[in-house]
């Protein structure tokens, strides 16, 4: 039996990059506020993307305002938590999630997934991990740096869709490193 990320690399099985903004580090404590997804298939190159603002359940911090741009007003339309989930995980479907740094993301859905009552999508990959066994030479492996090694195009940083955009750019071209 081959594994996500085998069947990823062989264009058997589309994935979902996905990236998560966030009230502070803590899972259980603090709250997403964005989720920026693309669903990419390898073998016919169709991509799709997902993206939408959660309500939090406080004030934005200074620091996230600060680092994205997004302060308290930007919330006023956004879905509630468990809406915005469903819409994500019926985006997702059972496509394995792709993130950089995964545990970080993955604990964040999870816990918000437990407070909205849901069951966050359990198949992952990540693509640090994935990024540290293919790409040497570099001082770490933050997304900025490996960005910079494999020559990626660097939007704004610190928004979900920019992060996920760059993370997708860099996890296809580490798969393509072979």
């Amino acid at each position: 039996m081959s594994t996500p990320l085998e069947r990823i690399a062989a264009g058997e099985t589309p994935y979902v990059f996905f990236d998560l903004e966030t009230t502070g580090l803590t899972p259980k404590r603090d709250r997403v506020i964005e989720i920026a997804a693309l669903r990419f298939d390898r073998a016919t190159g169709e991509l799709a993307s997902f993206q939408s603002l959660v309500k939090p359940d406080r004030a934005i911090p200074a620091f996230v305002r600060a680092m994205t741009g997004l302060d308290d007003a930007a919330f006023a339309d956004a879905p509630e938590p468990k809406d915005a989930l469903e819409r994500f995980f019926a985006f997702v479907g059972d496509a394995p999630l792709v993130a950089y740094n995964i545990p970080f993301d993955h604990a964040f859905l999870m816990a918000e997934a437990e407070r909205a009552g849901l069951a966050a999508p359990s198949t992952t990959v990540c693509a640090m991990r994935f990024a540290q066994t293919r790409v040497k030479d570099v001082p770490n492996h933050r997304l900025e740096t490996v960005a910079k090694a494999l020559d990626c195009p660097r939007p704004r940083a610190r928004r979900a869709m920019e992060d996920c955009l760059t993370g997708l750019t860099v996890f296809e071209k580490t798969l393509a490193l072979g």
